[in-house]
């Protein structure tokens, strides 16, 4: 989430490509009508084993 007033940018590789369909399920989800929340984000990423950082550096 990008809780400024500047566009965010993300540069990322995946390897294998696996990946890259969680991105695609949220694109999906959001032009199903599904409102990108946390809850909903979580319920995406368990899908790929994946679960919100809770520790930052």
């Amino acid at each position: 989430m990008n809780l400024g007033d500047t566009p965010a940018v993300m540069i990322n590789t995946f390897t294998p490509d696996l990946y890259v369909q969680y991105f695609r399920d949220l694109r999906n989800m959001i032009a199903g009508g599904g409102e990108l929340t946390p809850e909903s984000t979580v319920e995406v990423m368990s899908r790929y084993a994946t679960v919100p950082a809770t520790d930052f550096a």
